[in-house]
């Protein structure tokens, strides 16, 4: 591009759609069109992500893409299943505020509902533990179906860092791949020097 208002508006474009999807990025201010309107990005609902994760999930084809699927769902802290609950809690406590009898047994209800889904978080969070130690592939599964899923929706950050090797798994796979002959053979140790003159 030689037009240099061409060119601003290019960088601003892209400097606007990098600072909505969350990017930290700086830029020389003399290379924006600050006039420019924002461009409208359209965001996906939660529901449309949580559906994307259940697409993956029914295309995953080994156990290590599964857990990585489901641990979105049931990570504690940040999970989805824990921000359910933080939700119901803290409707609950909304609703309180409005001091009715009713309100208060409609704020009961929730706080039981989101301690009864807090029990079933934890419950699934074991589920997700024993499927994680079971490295195997799914039988029937193609890798077509889970090739056409991953290339038309990007992997959440904790799905791509679940998916990432562990430096330990590594190693055990390593030494599990030895020979029993060689892994059974102690080296000799060296020989001590003499104390003798």
């Amino acid at each position: 591009m030689t037009d240099p208002e061409e060119q601003r508006l290019v960088v601003t474009r892209a400097f606007d759609m990098l600072q909505a999807d969350g990017f930290d990025v700086s830029c020389d201010p003399d290379l924006l069109e600050h006039d420019m309107p924002p461009p409208w990005i359209p965001e996906t609902s939660l529901g449309d992500r949580l559906g994307f994760l259940a697409k993956h999930i029914q295309a995953s084809t080994h156990t290590r893409d599964m857990v990585a699927n489901l641990s979105e769902v049931t990570a504690p802290g940040d999970g989805v299943l824990q921000r359910v609950v933080e939700i119901l809690d803290t409707t609950a406590e909304w609703w309180e505020g409005f001091g009715e009898p009713a309100d208060h047994r409609y704020a009961q209800r929730l706080r039981t509902i989101a301690a009864s889904l807090d029990s079933y978080a934890i419950e699934l969070r074991a589920i997700r533990g024993d499927l994680a130690d079971r490295h195997a592939v799914r039988p029937g599964k193609d890798r077509v179906r889970e090739n056409q899923v991953a290339a038309s929706t990007p992997a959440p950050p904790r799905v791509r860092a679940a998916l990432a090797p562990s430096p330990t798994a590594a190693q055990r796979r390593a030494s599990s791949a030895l020979p029993a002959t060689a892994a059974g053979v102690r080296p000799v140790p060296p020989a001590r020097p003499s104390s003798a003159p």
